[in-house]
C-alpha cells in the first residue's frame, strides 16, 4: 500500500534536522513578511525597496517569499531603507529540558526584534 500524506509528514518530520529546518523555513517566511509589510506601507514597489537597499529586484522578491534567510548585513540593509533597525537579545533561556532539541543537544535561543522607530515593536524568535 502507497504511503498517505500523514504517514509522509510524520515520516519526514521525524528525520535528523528535521524541526531545525522548519523553524529555519518559519524564520525565512516571518521575516519576509515583515519586510513586505513595511515595504507595503510605503506604498514601494519591490524595485523601489531594493534601490533604496542597494539590492537588486528579485533577491528582494526571494526574500519576502520566505526562500532565504539574509546575512544580518543584508537584513539591516533592508530595514535601513524601511526606516528600521536590527536589536538583536539572547533572553535566559527556558527550562534545560525545553532548551533540548530531539536528540538531546542544547539549542540556542536568541531573539531578533525589528524595530520601527516609535511604533509598536515586531518580534521573531530564533527557537
Amino acid at each position: 500500500m502507497a504511503e498517505t500524506w500523514d504517514q509522509m509528514v510524520a515520516r519526514r518530520n521525524a528525520e535528523p534536522g528535521a524541526p531545525e529546518a522548519y523553524e529555519a523555513a518559519k524564520l525565512a517566511y516571518e521575516l519576509g513578511a515583515q519586510v513586505r509589510k513595511q515595504r507595503e506601507k510605503r506604498g514601494w514597489s519591490q524595485q523601489d525597496l531594493a534601490t533604496a537597499a542597494r539590492m537588486r529586484q528579485p533577491q528582494v522578491a526571494r526574500f519576502e517569499a520566505g526562500g532565504t534567510i539574509p546575512k544580518v548585513d543584508t537584513l539591516q540593509r533592508l530595514l535601513t531603507a524601511l526606516g528600521g533597525r536590527i536589536t538583536v537579545t539572547f533572553p535566559p533561556a527556558p527550562r534545560p529540558s525545553v532548551a533540548r532539541g530531539p536528540s538531546g543537544r542544547k539549542k540556542v535561543v536568541a531573539a531578533v526584534e525589528l524595530q520601527q522607530p516609535r511604533r509598536r515593536r515586531q518580534q521573531a524568535a530564533l527557537d
